[in-house]
């Protein structure tokens, strides 16, 4: 089964119906999770993975409503008495993630997070590309925020997921030629979710971190009157795509 979803659509605000940042890939079943902001394992339980199942953790920036979920993942895995953790834990970043959790284990104790029979391995994306296991991932650097965007191809169709963006020449890089992209449009303006999708074609473009609702029908008429042949759509918390 190859499927992204939805787990958290929304932002460091506190709401009924949103979660804050994560995307679920499952690739031929490997279950891939793109940041881990607050309500993450809730919804990736909700989703049929259970805590101990997740291997890799893939941290966009080191915004709070992005990795807010790291501890109680961590947490989890060492003490849990239903389903501790058996496997190492490999959390890929930009620099920094390795003081990242050096940071956590140094405050909270070794004991309190981890356990002697598996690993927590830090990853830092450097490079433009890096692997999981025998997949490949291109890794965009998307300003301000230090933010690392993910591109990658699926049976021959191209994917990306964006963090937290602004409106930029290197969003639009990124998302161009791709077939659905998971953007940030909390931190873009209506205009610039129209301007995006105009100039980059995307087949399917889901708003995703959002700070405000979104009328997906207003947008996909203004960005067809510019041309825009894909669909827009306002991600939920989730919200299930077959890849």
């Amino acid at each position: 089964m190859s499927q992204l979803t939805l787990l958290g659509t929304g932002t460091c605000q506190i709401e009924r119906e949103r979660r804050a940042s994560s995307v679920l890939l499952e690739l031929n079943g490997l279950p891939i999770l793109f940041d881990c902001g607050h309500g993450t394992l809730q919804r990736l339980l909700e989703a049929g993975i259970r805590h101990d199942q997740l291997e890799h953790v893939v941290l966009s920036h080191f915004h709070t409503d992005h990795i807010s979920d790291l501890l109680p993942l961590l947490q989890a895995g060492a003490w849990s008495q239903r389903d501790p953790r058996s496997t190492d834990l490999h959390i890929y970043g930009p620099p920094g993630v390795r003081r990242l959790l050096d940071g956590f284990l140094h405050l909270l104790g070794h004991d309190a997070l981890t356990q002697p029979h598996y690993q927590i391995v830090a990853h830092e994306l450097a490079e433009d590309s890096f692997q999981i296991g025998s997949y490949s991932f291109e890794s965009h650097s998307l300003p301000p925020a230090g933010n690392q965007g993910l591109r990658f191809t699926w049976n021959n169709r191209r994917y990306a997921l964006t963090g937290d963006s602004s409106f930029h020449e290197q969003e639009v890089r990124t998302l161009t030629g791709v077939d659905l992209a998971v953007i940030d449009a909390g931190h873009i303006s209506d205009e610039e979710i129209v301007e995006l999708a105009a100039r980059t074609q995307v087949g399917t473009l889901v708003c995703s971190h959002l700070y405000r609702e979104l009328d997906a029908r207003a947008l996909q008429e203004r960005a067809s009157a510019r041309g825009y042949k894909g669909t827009i759509l306002v991600g939920q918390d989730l919200q299930t795509f077959a890849l």
